[in-house]
């Protein structure tokens, strides 16, 4: 467990995907800041997830991740913007895992690599995920779809029960586990005692923590860069038959019910006609995007995004967590879990 680097994998992908998020006038748009020059298609990418204890400042880090690559503005206004339930606004909780997609540049180092190269564009796919212990199961839903977590403990109170659960089912899931440890700025912080912890308890070596506070943006720096190089892309074969794994849904009165999914396998673009592993029906894509933060179609999902499909399901009774969703004419073994 003490060495959690592996090596990145670029994938080549189809063209054009970034004039569908951008529009006919990309200066309008968030994306066009770091990525007017790329096409989405062609970025390396990395999923993970943020897991901690309720309290430990996960959803905090989660803003400021967001707010470091543009995804939202800064001093947007709402706190902990990835929870937008009200009784998640209200306990200050995460209960049902929510997904952004950032864009981050980033220069990697190491043999082969020209110091003279300019540092790459990466699609980096956050799963913010419950820290409460009642929601286990949507916490190992979300981490079917990760190669890697943050685990993120606070420096003053150190390793708690759900830290200790959160970390087995990454563990569990094979994810390369970064620990971040939150809150350095509290006056009772002791960050020495809970690496000591994280040594003894996990065997996650005292030098790979990192020492941030989500609160100041101390130290967030290296958060995204280690993501990228300690995280591997994400395994699927681009020229599969496509399988999805379906990590969330809800309704929405205007679109009616908006999955959230991880392309594991394959291609997926709109007017696909899919169907479901665990029911049998069939349904026809009428839209599908990326979060940044918010619905951004880009009538395409390629191997290793996680994005959302809009179907024409009726009810999210339809839509059964960790269900395999596949192109109807093709037969596909299931994904693990459905």
């Amino acid at each position: 467990m003490g060495s959690l680097y592996r090596a990145l994998r670029t994938l080549k992908k189809p063209q054009n995907i970034l004039s569908s998020i951008l529009g006919p006038n990309p200066s309008n748009s968030r994306l066009s800041h770091s990525q007017n020059q790329a096409d989405l298609g062609n970025l390396s990418r990395s999923n993970f997830s943020i897991i901690a204890h309720v309290d430990h400042g996960k959803s905090t880090l989660a803003d400021r991740l967001l707010e470091l690559t543009g995804t939202i503005k800064r001093g947007h206004g709402q706190p902990q913007y990835l929870d937008k339930l009200q009784v998640e606004r209200e306990r200050g909780i995460t209960v049902k895992a929510q997904t952004a997609t950032m864009f981050y540049k980033h220069k990697v180092n190491g043999p082969g690599i020209d110091e003279a190269d300019e540092p790459s564009s990466f699609l980096l796919n956050l799963i913010d995920t419950p820290g409460h212990v009642d929601f286990s199961y949507e916490v190992s839903r979300s981490l079917a779809a990760c190669q890697g977590a943050l685990l993120v403990v606070d420096a003053a109170q150190g390793v708690q029960a759900q830290t200790v659960a959160n970390f087995y089912l990454a563990f569990e899931s094979n994810l390369a586990i970064i620990p971040v440890i939150n809150k350095i700025d509290q006056p009772t912080a002791d960050p020495d005692r809970v690496k000591a912890q994280l040594k003894s308890m996990f065997d996650l070596e005292p030098s790979d923590a990192l020492l941030t506070s989500a609160k100041t943006g101390l130290g967030l720096e290296h958060v995204l860069p280690a993501v990228i190089e300690r995280i591997p892309s994400p395994p699927g074969v681009v020229k599969s038959t496509l399988r999805m794994l379906l990590l969330d849904s809800y309704y929405d009165e205007y679109k009616g019910v908006i999955c959230h999914v991880a392309v594991v396998d394959g291609t997926l673009r709109k007017g696909d006609k899919i169907s479901s592993a665990a029911t049998g029906h069939t349904y026809e894509i009428l839209d599908v995007g990326i979060m940044h933060p918010e619905l951004k179609p880009t009538g395409v999902l390629l191997t290793g995004q996680v994005g959302y499909v809009v179907t024409g399901m009726r009810s999210t009774k339809e839509a059964r967590i960790g269900d395999t969703l596949h192109h109807s004419k093709s037969t596909v073994e299931p994904l693990p879990g459905t």
